[in-house]
């Protein structure tokens, strides 16, 4: 195929892949974006190994998941079908997101690398929605309904791919938070998308035929006097090879007028050019023999394809060379970042500043607890995914002690800061906590002006203690201090990159008015035509929460006495497991947290079916988690 030989352990160490499982995933990914997509394999091999093996990963994993809407049903009575399959690969995924691993290898892949680059799994759940139809059958009566399935279905893999190029190129935006603020830049990318699936649809006419599917909208049939019965009995006609010849020439002016996105870093525009001028390649090769597209899949020719891709490879691996990124991988499993820089494995430093990745700076460590407790030692499929906490009891352990309860909401803020510390120590992935609730403007004036101080200290103190802790806010901005506003979105913005714990500050937040909005949103998406009502699931209105890519809560902590959710994460704690605690909050410490933990570990989960054997933490001799 013209593709350079590549050294893989190279590629996977230096990505950070070193568990051999892992590493099937990824290499199953591989094999599967080097099967079906040429140029998107070629190209990748133009990328640092982080940036390599993650489109390995979506590429791979989503042309999995739409093999399995596409590949025919058997005559066996034991077989599922197609629907079957599809809707049991998309419950594993969802449990295997709540678990944060895979239970199956590509699975893993696509994970893995969502959870190393924070990518929203929101994209995958519009996917999925729109396969879910394609199982049934799918025909375009217009262009108008071919780019609306174009833009659910293409558009945001396009884009998560285009954020990690970003990243790479120093750019710390989204793709939609640049095309929202330059809606011209937004009509560029869809173009540039438009013009990749009409070249794709003809390349792989002959395919869809097989399985009885025309992938261009009747429209363009019509227009060109093409029977789509003379498609599907692949009758070559002088209408089809003018057929052909238009929507050619249509997908060249839409690669024409799709400018690169502004980046800052050459590589990436070497590896963007060289992405589009392959595409102009393989029209120009559909052009030349209109008639061979019903019958096979056109190759690119090995001279031209050579011609573009060597000087791309020498020019990107100049521009890697000359303005690289700290981009580093993650130390292997089951080693800490001091062992891993001592691990024979590990890559030196030239290799890490020329591989690219994920971290641009050093996490530290948390301090450890003054009483010098460290976390339990659990097996990882005991351990909650996300915790979620209810802070209560700030201002009556204040009043107790015959303090002002702000007084208490600055202790309570010591008493984040130190779970925090905990959740990092003991590996927890997700801890959301309730700062401030709607209902909580009735507050007196003086409690109000404490809490708007205190919870962007917080945030800052999260963010200038340079540990591994993602911020995330979910809440509404309407009676928000702008200078509140501007600290909780700046916190995001700092720390989009850290992949240790993932902090969701739920400030100026209530659950019914969360499910509201997204049901309004959803509504004006319906009315406006973009959406059927009829394919409405649970994934597509969690698109649109407040942050779609929260995952389920395993665990729901309260503290302060009372057993109540109020309010807090009524579509996320659907199935959590519950925990009520006597203590104020002001009084708990990383130590309460572990030992919630613990209790978690002994708990049956069910989810409607057969328990698991719940399981038995050992505690290592002298490291227990003493009670606070």
């Amino acid at each position: 195929m013209g593709t350079p030989a590549v050294p893989l352990a190279g590629v996977y160490r230096r990505s950070g892949i070193h568990d051999p499982a892992l590493r099937r995933g990824y290499e199953e990914c591989r094999r599967a974006t080097r099967a079906t997509g040429e140029i998107e394999y070629a190209v990748s091999l133009l990328l640092p190994p982080p940036l390599r093996t993650a489109t390995w990963a979506l590429y791979g994993a989503v042309r999995a998941v739409d093999d399995l809407a596409d590949a025919p049903d058997t005559a066996e009575g034991a077989d599922p079908g197609r629907a079957g399959r599809l809707e049991a690969w998309i419950s594993a995924f969802d449990a295997d997101l709540r678990e944060g691993r895979g239970s199956d290898p590509v699975r893993q892949a696509l994970i893995h690398t969502m959870l190393t680059w924070n990518l929203p799994p929101g994209f995958l759940h519009t996917l999925f929605e729109e396969l879910r139809q394609d199982v049934h059958g799918r025909q375009f009566a217009t262009w108008q309904e071919w780019r609306r399935y174009n833009s659910l279905i293409n558009t945001p893999l396009v884009l998560r791919a285009g954020s990690l190029l970003m990243r790479a190129a120093g750019l710390s935006a989204e793709p939609e938070a640049i095309a929202a603020g330059v809606p011209d830049m937004a009509i560029a990318w869809q173009t540039a998308v438009d013009a990749i699936y009409l070249t794709d649809a003809l390349v792989d006419l002959s395919d869809d035929l097989d399985r009885g599917h025309v992938p261009l909208p009747q429209e363009a049939l019509d227009e060109a006097g093409v029977p789509r019965a003379d498609l599907l009995t692949r009758r070559t006609t002088p209408a089809f090879e003018e057929l052909v010849r238009r929507l050619t020439d249509r997908a060249r002016t839409w690669l024409d007028h799709a400018p690169l996105p502004p980046v800052l870093h050459p590589a990436v525009a070497v590896a963007l050019g060289a992405y589009t001028d392959l595409y102009r390649l393989r029209l120009k090769a559909a052009a030349d023999a209109p008639a061979a597209l019903l019958h096979r899949r056109p190759a690119l020719p090995r001279n031209a394809r050579l011609r573009l891709l060597l000087p791309a490879r020498t020019k990107a691996a100049l521009s890697w060379a000359l303005f690289p990124f700290p981009i580093q991988p993650g130390p292997p499993p089951h080693l800490s970042p001091t062992d891993a820089a001592e691990a024979p494995d590990a890559p030196g430093r030239a290799e890490q500043v020329c591989a690219g990745a994920v971290q641009r700076y050093a996490p530290a460590p948390p301090p450890p607890h003054p009483s010098g407790a460290c976390p339990p030692q659990l097996p990882p499929e005991a351990m909650p995914r996300h915790v979620a906490i209810v802070m209560d009891g700030n201002g009556r352990w204040a009043t107790a002690r015959g303090l002002p309860r702000t007084d208490g909401h600055r202790a309570g803020t010591d008493a984040l800061i130190d779970v925090v510390h905990g959740a990092r120590e003991i590996g927890l992935k997700h801890l959301t906590v309730y700062a401030f609730s709607t209902e909580n403007w009735k507050r007196p004036a003086d409690e109000l002006q404490t809490l708007m101080y205190e919870i962007p200290q917080a945030m800052h103190s999260m963010v200038d203690q340079a540990l591994d802790v993602r911020l995330r806010w979910a809440g509404v901005r309407s009676r928000l201090p702008a200078d509140v506003t501007e600290t909780l979105v700046e916190a995001e913005r700092a720390t989009r990159d850290r992949t240790g714990l993932t902090l969701t500050m739920c400030v100026n937040y209530g659950g019914r008015a969360e499910i509201t909005a997204a049901a309004a949103k959803l509504a004006r998406e319906a009315a406006a035509g973009r959406i059927d009502p009829a394919s409405v699931s649970e994934h597509s209105f969690a698109r649109y929460l407040h942050v779609p890519e929260l995952p389920d809560v395993d665990l729901l902590l309260r503290t302060g006495g009372d057993q109540r959710t109020s309010n807090f994460l009524p579509w996320q704690a659907t199935y959590a497991e519950l925990l009520f605690l006597d203590t104020p909050w002001p009084e708990v410490d990383r130590r309460t947290l572990w030992k919630a933990i613990e209790q978690y570990a002994r708990r049956t989960r069910r989810y409607g079916s057969v328990p698991r054997i719940p399981a038995q933490p050992t505690l290592p001799s002298g490291h227990g988690a003493p009670a606070p």
